[in-house]
């Protein structure tokens, strides 16, 4: 199933489809998470430069979302 993307700071809090996340990110991407004790789902995703993440985000609309946060963010949302 096709997941959904969120990323959250540095001005951004919209969800998305892989082709839109590919697009404003592609050129951030530093790596393939590919921990065997993640979620399926989180398995495979890109790892961006300066952001926390692939997080499993919960379910939206029937998809998985992939969740990313600049470091930022997490502080704030993880006290």
């Amino acid at each position: 199933m096709e997941a959904i993307f969120h990323v959250v700071g540095k001005g951004h809090g919209k969800k998305m489809f892989e082709a839109e996340f590919k697009h404003l990110f592609g050129d951030q991407f530093d790596g393939i998470e590919n921990g065997k004790h993640l979620r399926e789902c989180l398995q495979g995703q890109p790892k961006l430069k300066s952001m926390c993440g692939p997080m499993y985000g919960g379910e939206y609309a029937g998809h998985p979302v992939v969740r990313y946060e600049s470091w930022e963010a997490y502080d704030a949302l993880s006290r």
